[in-house]
């Protein structure tokens, strides 16, 4: 059994080399209250890229969103190995909601992350 666990590691690119086709590793600019908040949250959801996955997710089909924040000088980088599909997402929204501030992407989603009601 444990053979075909190490044969599904390799086969899914989480083994040795650590890639996969439908995975990318971004650095992203944003608040370090959002950055230290994320880590925090993350806890729950196993890793900080499947928190982010979920924010997103819930941010893009959201009625109303969190308004953008007043910009912070505190800014950090950081990198994160996240699914195409959501490195895509957050510059989606960026764009349509956000003024093309991946930053504030991030803070909305700490914010989704932390709220107990949300209506979609």
């Amino acid at each position: 059994m444990d053979i075909a666990m190490n044969d599904w590691k390799r086969q899914k690119g989480i083994g040795k080399t650590r890639n996969s086709p439908s995975m990318v590793a971004k650095r992203y600019t944003m608040p370090a209250a959002a950055a230290e908040q994320l880590k925090r949250v993350a806890s729950s959801f196993g890793s900080q890229g499947r928190a982010i996955q979920v924010a997103t997710e819930i941010l893009s089909r959201m009625e109303a969103p969190p308004a953008a924040e007043v910009k912070t000088r505190e800014m950090t980088r950081t990198t994160f190995r996240l699914h195409n599909s959501t490195a895509e997402l957050i510059e989606a929204l960026s764009r349509k909601l956000y003024d093309n501030d991946r930053a504030q992407v991030f803070a909305a989603c700490v914010k989704v992350l932390k709220m107990k009601r949300i209506r979609i």
